[in-house]
This record gives structure tokens, sequence and C-alpha cells, in this order.
């Protein structure tokens, strides 16, 4: 399945928090805080679809954030949106929800595995699994 046509990725702006906010609110897996971090958004037809925040330093990357809005889910909204990211280090790191079949299938797909794990992650009691990429 290819991505959307009419699909943009771009740096999030100031005048993206309201639809960035809404989005979230859709996205009740994703992380709900805001973060202070670079934010690239995914729009079609004008319309933000999603958001992948992240951070790299040095020669590490963390995915911090990303929620696809469900009716763009399972059309590569994501994949986009990590294939501008992952280039920029050689191994990253997120910590994604124990149950989160989803977005556990993607992140293997894209060859993430299972590094560790963090009991009682999130607010609600749920371990979250930590994922790595990279060789070293």
């Amino acid at each position: 399945m290819e991505p959307p046509r009419a699909l943009s990725i771009r740096p999030s702006t100031a005048a993206d928090h309201p639809a960035i906010e809404a989005l979230l609110r859709d996205a009740p897996l994703a992380a709900q805080s805001t973060i202070a971090a670079p934010e690239l958004v995914a729009e079609c037809g004008g319309v933000l679809i999603g958001l992948l925040a992240y951070r790299v330093i040095h020669d590490e990357g963390e995915i911090l954030n990303l929620a696809v809005h469900p009716h763009w889910r399972r059309q590569r909204v994501a994949h986009s949106l990590l294939a501008h990211v992952l280039p920029l280090a050689p191994v990253w790191f997120l910590e994604v929800r124990a149950s989160n079949q989803p977005a556990l299938a993607l992140y293997r797909q894209l060859g993430f595995h299972q590094a560790g794990r963090r009991p009682q992650y999130y607010s609600d009691g749920e371990d979250a699994l930590l994922l790595r990429l990279g060789l070293r």
C-alpha cells in the first residue's frame, strides 16, 4: 500500500498546535504530553493527519511520539513520517505500549527489535516495550 497521493510532510509550526491537540485526542495510544522537540506533521488536502516528534543526540535518535488520525491509519502515513527521520541517526529508540499491536507490527517491519521492558511506564499502569533500531 502506498501513502495517499496528496500527502505532504513538513515541520510543524505554532499554527499547527490546535490541530495537533485534536489529533492527539483522537489517538489515545499516542503519548499525550506536550513535547518540546522537533515535530513533523503529515497533511493531506491541507488537513493535519499525522504527527511525529523526535530528537537526535549525537548519533542516537529517539521517537517521542507518533500519531495518525484514525481515518488515515494503515495507509502508510506513519511509515512516511518515519522515513523522513530514520536516516538522521544510525541508532533509534522508542517506547510503545505492550498492547499496541499495530504500532509493534509497524516498528518490527522497519527492523526495530525489543531491547527492554519498562514496567508500569504509562499512567494507567501498562508496561512499555523499549524498542531499538540499529546495528550497534
